[in-house]
């Protein structure tokens, strides 16, 4: 039996302007039509087929053919297309934050995806396919997706969420196995030994999504890492991430975004936190492609999830454009 990835359905958004990879696993005959173009090919286990960029625009119908079993995909757009990774900070829900309900806002032009986490405790699956935003649906958006995407969408530049995050998740656990086994095995661990083993998210989570062509990674993450015998390697263990993220998603033009935790300071190790804030805000002269962007000014201190989300996004959506 020949499948599809749960990654590609009706409503999604795929990145303009970078090739554009189809995929999925078993065996059987595959045939994929994109704007007139069909591609063919027999699958013997993981399969990919690609086509060349397509620029900004839609709605488009993309009709597949798995084992003779015509589908179609509706409503499919090219346009821009973010990773929201990281920690709890990028998994905090707008409904959890102090955004008013009354103020949600409905956009046909923003779209998510939500890759399933390890403990199922998402409100959307990758069984759901793509989301259109909805105001009766916001509230189940990452926050920080949420707003970053009111920033930028427009009828004429969709965007789409990818929701890769696991509250609790240092950053090991996103790199994969082999990489990841050069550092330290992470401390967190011993609270969320789930999911904080070395490489598990890359291997449960994020390799489900590889390569599906994206503009942009956004990385909320630090929180814990923040010992002083893993934080002066975040540094080295970030980059090694990013490195292997675009390798493994076959493209070295991949933008990082990444939020400096906030001054609210976990446990005792102060050391710890303050060296993980002043690595980061580092990484944007050390790492090519990535810029830092700074949230303690503008975030509450007193909370390990402070929830004004909405100035710091702007932020980040600024980082986006600049």
């Amino acid at each position: 039996m020949v499948t599809l990835n749960s990654i590609f359905s009706s409503n999604m958004v795929l990145q303009a302007n970078k090739p554009v990879r189809f995929f999925g696993s078993g065996q059987g005959s595959v045939e994929v039509t994109l704007l007139g173009n069909t591609k063919t090919l027999e699958a013997k286990g993981d399969w990919l087929i690609e086509f060349d960029p397509v620029s900004y625009g839609g709605p488009y119908t993309i009709d597949i053919k798995l084992n003779g079993i015509c589908s179609q995909l509706r409503d499919v757009y090219f346009g821009d297309v973010y990773l929201l990774g990281g920690q709890s900070n990028m998994q905090f829900k707008l409904k959890e934050c102090n955004e008013p309900v009354s103020d949600y806002r409905g956009n046909d032009n923003v779209r998510m995806f939500t890759v399933d986490r390890l403990e199922l405790s998402e409100y959307y699956f990758s069984r759901d396919g793509w989301v259109v935003l909805t105001k009766e649906n916001a509230g189940e958006f990452s926050s920080i997706g949420y707003y970053v995407s009111q920033e930028l969408a427009t009828d004429e530049r969709k965007i789409g969420l990818i929701a890769c995050y696991q509250g609790a998740s240092a950053i090991q656990p996103w790199i994969r196995k082999d990489l990841a086994d050069k550092f330290p095995t992470t401390l967190a661990k011993r609270e969320y030994p789930l999911w904080n083993d070395n490489g598990k998210l890359y291997e449960k989570m994020l390799s489900n999504i590889i390569p599906f062509s994206i503009s942009h990674v956004l990385w909320y993450q630090g929180e814990s890492n923040a010992y002083t015998n893993e934080a002066e390697l975040y540094i080295d263990m970030l980059s090694c991430m990013v490195d292997n993220w675009r390798e493994d998603f076959r493209d070295f033009s991949i933008k990082f975004v990444i939020v400096q935790i906030a001054n609210y300071i976990w446990g005792e190790d102060k050391n710890g936190w303050k060296a993980i804030q002043e690595l980061q805000l580092k990484a944007s002269d050390c790492i090519e492609g990535l810029k830092t962007v700074v949230c303690h000014d503008i975030c509450e201190d007193d909370d390990i999830h402070p929830k004004s989300k909405k100035v710091l996004s702007q932020r980040i959506a600024k980082a986006i454009e600049g």
